[in-house]
């Protein structure tokens, strides 16, 4: 927004071209915090579920000890947007586009159950190997509620957060017919047109926030779900009855779910 603000408002230059690098170097950064993000909530996830509470020292050590494995995972997962980003026309772009979307889905299925082993376990890439195999019975019911939980984001995304056009658009027409009501700081000129920018930042900034907590809950809701099965399938021992029982009431609704879907 600043970076926005900056072009239309104040045509600084100066101040906007060390913003642009900012913003090119965001995505990739955005990936490797995600990992970072997911391992901590499987970390509280584990905690809660094994010793009743959460060990913030706990965290530290698994975000520290686990520091590369992580940042791998984040890496692969940005290259990995920016194929699914890249498109190309007729029939072979169809094709190309199906078979990303199949690598996307399977890769955020392993890197998943990846972070997961990470956290419970510390796992390597030849344990990781080894408790896929032991999973992979539970895979396509898995495989169906990572799509269906990416294709909730993508309707929420697209019903409450996709307030671009309606941003650009409809703000900007409001602070075309308000512009002298409006705070002067934010006022811009296009050629002979004035028009405040208020708006239409205001609107954009509110899209991108609904967006941001749209994301941060699908990255909550998987790093549950794979913790929990993982839990619940390879260490079923660790857990407290009531909790184990809890666990396998909730993960036998959810294979009904798939099942029916």
């Amino acid at each position: 927004m600043f970076l926005l603000y900056l072009g239309f408002v104040t045509q600084d230059w100066g101040r906007a071209f060390p913003a642009m690098l900012i913003f090119i170097a965001y995505v990739p950064f955005e990936m490797l915090v995600q990992s970072f993000v997911q391992a901590t909530m499987s970390q509280m996830a584990r905690d809660t579920l094994i010793e009743g509470r959460i060990s913030g020292k706990e965290i530290a050590k698994t975000l520290l000890g686990n520091l590369f494995s992580l940042m791998f995972i984040g890496v692969i997962s940005y290259l990995q947007r920016r194929a699914s980003d890249s498109k190309q026309s007729g029939f072979l772009g169809f094709l190309v586009a199906i078979l990303v979307f199949v690598v996307a889905e399977v890769w955020d299925l392993v890197s998943n159950f990846g972070i997961s082993a990470i956290v419970v376990e510390r796992a390597g890439v030849k344990t990781l190997v080894a408790r896929l195999k032991k999973l992979r019975s539970h895979v396509p019911d898995t495989l169906v509620r990572v799509i269906g939980i990416d294709l909730v984001d993508g309707i929420a995304q697209t019903l409450f957060a996709s307030g671009v056009v309606f941003g650009l658009f409809g703000g900007g027409a409001f602070g075309y017919v308000f512009a002298d009501k409006l705070p002067a700081s934010f006022l811009a000129q296009f050629g002979e047109v004035a028009a405040n920018t208020l708006p239409a930042l205001g609107l954009l900034a509110l899209s991108f926030t609904l967006s941001s907590f749209i994301t941060s809950a699908t990255v909550l809701a998987k790093s549950l779900y794979f913790t929990c099965l993982y839990l619940f399938v390879l260490h079923k021992d660790d857990l407290p009855n009531s909790r184990s029982q809890a666990l396998e009431q909730m993960l036998a609704e959810r294979q009904v779910w798939g099942k029916g879907c």
